[in-house]
């Protein structure tokens, strides 16, 4: 099975990407169209079904936060007004280093239940209130969730930020699309053809969550005082297959 590779060293990551070839030859004669004026003999097309595909293996540079505040007390618009002032307090405080694509937040949901005791009846009130911070500037990231008060970090999420997998999916794509030209041109010669003729051919990258979405979570007890969260960022693999067919000449 050809399989190329390239070696790509980011920062003190090494990154290796590989454009590996499943070749799923099926030389196929066509009918002979109904349409064929009688008297004259048409050559069988020959088809063959090709499959490429290029990876890429990248170090996760988008994280995501989640962070919560949670209060409770006896009437529940006491607890509404305490959770909104501890939103209102963190993006007061966040707002001044937030960039689009680099830092980021936004709230991500609040609610508020009544508290039941033994015999059914409502004895107090609970709730909680969710932000989002999330950029491509872990440390800074790590470093605005330690300073918001009253929150506490519950989820930590590893992703790759979209303008890296844009990038490195347009990479692959030519790798992919070179794979697959290659294959055909073996093939054709293995097969005694004098060349070949794209009939179709289809791009599929392989989905990967977006930032938000969550690939490894894992809950923190965090407060003002702690120190900075330890993130560590893993690695993603990018997938793009080309498969299609050719018709030999």
């Amino acid at each position: 099975m050809p399989r190329c590779s390239s070696l790509i060293r980011h920062g003190l990551v090494l990154l290796a990407t590989t454009a590996s070839l499943a070749v799923t030859a099926q030389a196929q004669p066509q009918a002979q169209p109904q349409n064929q004026p009688h008297g004259l003999s048409a050559r069988p097309q020959r088809v063959v079904h090709l499959t490429a595909q290029a990876e890429q293996r990248l170090p996760h540079d988008w994280v995501v936060l989640t962070l919560s505040a949670r209060h409770q007390a006896a009437d529940a618009r006491t607890v509404q007004n305490q959770l909104n002032d501890a939103v209102q307090q963190a993006l007061s405080l966040w707002r001044p280093q937030l960039r689009p694509e680099w830092i980021e937040a936004s709230t991500a949901g609040m609610s508020v239940q009544p508290r039941y005791g033994r015999e059914g009846q409502i004895v107090g009130w609970q709730g909680s209130a969710e932000l989002t911070l999330q950029g491509r500037d872990m440390a800074a990231v790590a470093a605005l969730a330690q300073q918001a008060p009253g929150l506490t970090v519950t989820a930590v999420r590893m992703t790759l930020a979209r303008a890296t997998q844009r990038t490195a999916e347009a990479a692959l794509r030519q790798q992919a699309i070179a794979a697959f030209r290659q294959q055909a041109d073996e093939v054709a010669q293995a097969f005694g053809a004098r060349g070949w003729t794209l009939r179709e051919a289809h791009v599929n990258p392989a989905p990967l969550p977006a930032p938000g979405e969550p690939i490894a979570m894992r809950t923190l007890a965090a407060s003002p005082s702690a120190e900075a969260l330890p993130l560590q960022p893993g690695l993603a693999w990018l997938q793009l297959t080309v498969t299609g067919s050719v018709a030999l000449e």
